[in-house]
């Protein structure tokens, strides 16, 4: 016969070749191979169980560290707040403090100008007391004298003051 159509025997040897080889694979491979396809298909559904749980996992950490940036955020605007009502404070005790040690300040210095204007009372007090006895001594001088030598030494002793001043 022809390439087209095979001979019965040939039919024959082929399907006994075929069938010789399907047993030995059968018995020798067929049970390797499907121990291989088998641990292959667990080990996949091993890793898609794990990517499901890495997956979980990784949900469970985002929201975890969304609720730590939120709380954390928290506690930072509590220790701004916290700091801003200090330095509000140290604000106003130095505002006090500064107000207190400047009234004392001014309370020296109006006591310092009363002590002085006391002190110039008292000098002004003594030179006019010195300049009134020097006139009163020098009019009881010259009043023994006469009249006209007393006007002329009272002319003579306020230009004598004036001239001082």
């Amino acid at each position: 016969m022809g390439l087209i159509t095979p001979d019965y025997g040939l039919l024959f040897w082929m399907i006994l070749s075929f069938a010789i080889v399907a047993f030995i694979l059968k018995k020798y491979a067929w049970g390797a191979i499907l121990s291989i396809i088998k641990g292959r298909e667990n080990y996949v559904s091993q890793s898609l169980h794990e990517a499901k749980i890495a997956r979980n996992e990784v949900e469970n950490l985002e929201d975890k560290k969304a609720e730590v940036i939120a709380k954390t955020q928290v506690e930072r605007n509590e220790i701004l707040a916290q700091a801003n009502k200090a330095g509000d404070n140290i604000i106003l005790e130095a505002t006090a403090k500064a107000e207190k040690q400047a009234k004392s300040i001014i309370d020296r210095a109006n006591e310092t100008i009363a002590r002085e204007k006391e002190v110039a009372q008292h000098e002004v007090k003594q030179y006019a007391s010195a300049i009134i006895l020097q006139a009163t001594e020098r009019i009881l001088r010259t009043e023994l004298k006469g009249k006209k030598a007393f006007e002329h030494q009272i002319n003579a002793i306020i230009n004598e003051i004036s001239a001082q001043n």
